[in-house]
């Protein structure tokens, strides 16, 4: 069972598993057995969960678990943990799906994220693991209480396991006799700890004093590696016994904390680079990269050979862990609580250089193509920790949170005195908007958590620095966030500051984005004709521009808005504009969203063998491009141009190839909505048989999912198909 006898990868099965932990793994045999018993039998259990405190060993255990059970959970194993200083928040899952499965969860609504989880888990064969829920809300667990238990009801093979110190009241019901409250090892393993983990220069020292060892540490993995690091320092079991005798208790046992701030402050009082390098980790959320924990972390404490000595003894003290698989360097949990508590004491200019340094990695998610984030992602909780400081910064200025303070339109009132002319202020404000800008992106594709404080933090540092055109760009993104959140005409209000900014300054190219998204606003809205105008202006802004997908985008947004007034003739007008220039650059998948368009325009005019043609010509470009979502959508515009056409026979056969799709991709909802259109076919056909075994198929999907408005509409379908059978028995009798 030992999971050290894994390879660091596994073929084919998707995985975000560190190794760092398991090495000198060793123990645990039962808890082992026990965890994959629980995740690889047959009982319908989803959820199980791992308690225990500090350095008990919780998150080593579950890697162990996991790389042990890994060839069970053939769709994927997703490990999460909150990002940052933030505590778990739902948004972790979703970014790390995003990341490891190429989901888009982060751009769909907040409400709908526990439906994507869901659907990432059922008829799946997945385990997710959630890392420290302690900081999780009372929705948000609410939301893994609902996941888990549609998992359940259906019987699926995911499971979740999930690891805090305290488990929550509701997670614990769920899991039932699924819980492992983890203890200390015993005696015995204790030994094989010893052989794995001890320096060797103490083995034979630590070894005679065993029982010692475990009864002052509880059998805590981590209160004996650090115990076994003081042992490397005083060299006499003795000194280290009375010295914990002094620290903190509780049952007992001293407190892994205790042990954790003693062996920092034991260190770092006779090796001088120590303290100063691990104060400074404590705002390496997620770790340091090798990389950056030479020019940054180490920078000013010494040349190469100490910095490699320094490395050595933290490691060997078990006050910091090496991935070599990530390269990257870690600080222990316990050890950063504790470090944590002085950290204010590294002062402004560590922050600044802290945020100066990781700017240049947030601005990689401008510079590289979506589908290589997974290369930035690690670093995620360092750039969080740097647009935070800069946002603490600028409401330490001006003494108001930046996002009410930007609410009132200071393009016209100004903003309030400071001394941006001196130059720590002015770098500072140069940092909070380099930051700001570098994050839209980012934030136009993931919308986290406090992205409107971070783009507020921008605008205002832009407009002390006399920037109008990146205060204005922030304010329209501030207004693209609100539109995600379905906060429509507050969105326009922002969109409106910043189109005015736009349109006195000239700034074409940046006044046509805010035009397509007012246009975008007002569609939503069911204002089509106030859409149609911000469409043209967003037209008449990139021609004096010339960019051609700029061009290419604005002619469908036309088209588009003219679909939605029921002008199909303009709308296909407008689409053939922007087919031709997509032909011209060669954008296969521009090509196919402009044939679709155009199908759909023709089939609003009821041309449906035009249309049928134009639908065929964006599959062949689909799957060129490999865009199965684009195929999806062909596959069922084609059943329903052939549906309209009573063609009954050819619809059928488009919507069973979408419904294998959606089954293959594991979009459970489109393929409900798929169902839901076969029997309708089949009700056409007059097959009641077939008919009442699709809306079934589809009514229970929505089932699982509980979304009782598309279950209700089932069941009145279902409810009619009944009525036809029994209508059709009473007439042959």
């Amino acid at each position: 069972m030992s999971p050290t006898r894994f390879p660091p990868s596994q073929p084919q099965i998707g995985h975000n598993l560190g190794i760092y932990r398991l090495q000198g793994f060793s123990g645990r045999k039962t808890e082992l057995l026990t965890l994959h018993r629980w995740l690889t039998g047959e009982s319908s259990q989803t959820a199980l969960a791992i308690s225990g405190g500090q350095g008990f060993g919780k998150s080593t255990l579950a890697t162990a678990a996991a790389w042990n059970t890994i060839h069970h959970f053939s769709d994927g194993v997703i490990w999460v943990g909150p990002a940052g200083r933030s505590s778990f928040r739902l948004y972790d899952i979703v970014r790390t799906m995003d990341t490891l499965l190429g989901t888009t969860l982060t751009r769909i609504s907040q409400d709908r994220w526990g439906i994507g989880i869901l659907e990432q888990l059922y008829r799946r064969k997945r385990l997710l693991v959630l890392d420290e829920l302690s900081g999780a809300t009372e929705r948000e667990i609410e939301t893994l209480v609902e996941i888990i238990g549609h998992l359940q009801d259906s019987g699926g093979q995911s499971h979740v396991l999930m690891i805090d110190r305290d488990i929550h009241p509701q997670i614990l019901q769920l899991v039932g006799e699924h819980y492992l409250p983890l203890k200390g090892l015993t005696l015995e393993e204790t030994v094989a700890f010893i052989h794995q983990r001890c320096p060797e220069n103490v083995r034979p020292l630590a070894l005679r004093h065993l029982e010692a060892l475990h009864k002052q540490t509880g059998g805590r993995p981590l209160s004996m590696r650090l115990v076994l690091g003081l042992l490397v320092d005083y060299q006499n079991w003795a000194e280290v016994d009375l010295a914990l005798a002094e620290l903190p208790r509780r049952e007992g046992v001293v407190e892994t904390s205790a042990v954790a701030a003693f062996a920092v402050e034991n260190f770092a009082a006779f090796w001088p680079q120590a303290g100063p390098l691990l104060d400074r980790l404590v705002s390496a959320a997620g770790g340091a990269s090798n990389q950056a924990m030479r020019d940054l972390f180490w920078d000013d404490l010494g040349d190469d050979e100490e910095f490699a000595a320094t490395i050595e003894a933290l490691l060997a003290r078990a006050l910091i862990e090496q991935s070599f698989v990530m390269q990257r360097y870690l600080v222990q949990p316990a050890v950063r609580r504790y470090l944590a508590q002085g950290a204010m004491m590294l002062g402004e200019e560590w922050n600044r250089a802290h945020g100066r340094y990781y700017i240049h990695l947030a601005r990689r998610y401008e510079e590289v193509p979506l589908d290589r984030w997974k290369e930035i992602d690690p670093e995620w909780g360092n750039i969080h920790l740097g647009a935070d400081w800069c946002a603490e910064r600028i409401e330490r200025l001006w003494r108001r949170p930046a996002l009410d303070f930007i609410r009132d339109p200071l393009e016209t009132t100004g903003l309030p005195h400071v001394p941006v002319n001196l130059p720590e202020i002015s770098g500072d404000l140069r940092l909070a908007r380099d930051y700001a800008l570098a994050m839209t992106h980012y934030a136009f594709w993931r919308h986290p958590p406090g992205i409107l404080r971070w783009l507020a933090t921008g605008a205002v540092a832009s407009l002390a620095l006399g920037d109008l055109r990146d205060y204005g760009w922030l304010l329209a993104n501030i207004g693209r966030q609100l539109f995600f959140t379905g906060e429509v005409e507050a969105a326009i209000d922002w969109l409106r500051r910043a189109m005015q900014i736009f349109d006195r300054g000239d700034m074409m190219t940046e006044l046509a984005y805010v035009h397509t998204d007012l246009g975008t606003s007002l569609r939503v809205l069911d204002e089509p004709r106030q859409a149609l105008e911000h469409f043209w202006g967003a037209f008449e802004s990139v021609a004096q521009v010339g960019e051609l997908s700029s061009l290419a985008a604005s002619y469908i947004n036309l088209g588009s808005a003219y679909f939605s007034l029921h002008n199909y003739e303009e709308a296909v007008e407008q689409h053939r504009k922007a087919l031709r220039i997509a032909v011209r650059m060669g954008n296969a998948q521009l090509v196919a969203s402009a044939h679709n368009n155009i199908g759909l325009a023709l089939e609003g005019m009821e041309k449906y063998a035009d249309a049928e043609r134009a639908y065929q010509e964006a599959l062949s470009m689909f799957e060129r491009a490999r865009d199965e979502a684009g195929i999806s959508t062909c596959y069922n515009n084609l059943g329903s141009v052939a549906y309209a056409q009573q063609k009954h026979a050819e619809a059928l056969d488009w919507y069973e190839k979408d419904l294998l799709l959606s089954e293959r991709r594991g979009t459970w909802m489109d393929k409900a909505a798929t169902l839901h259109n076969l029997g309708h076919v089949a009700l056409e056909q007059q097959d009641t048989a077939q008919a009442l075994n699709y809306f079934t198929r589809s009514r229970d999907l929505y089932a699982a999912f509980q979304l009782t408005d598309y279950v209700e509409e089932e069941e009145e379908m279902l409810a009619y198909v009944h009525g036809l059978v029994a209508e059709d028995t009473a007439v042959k009798r």
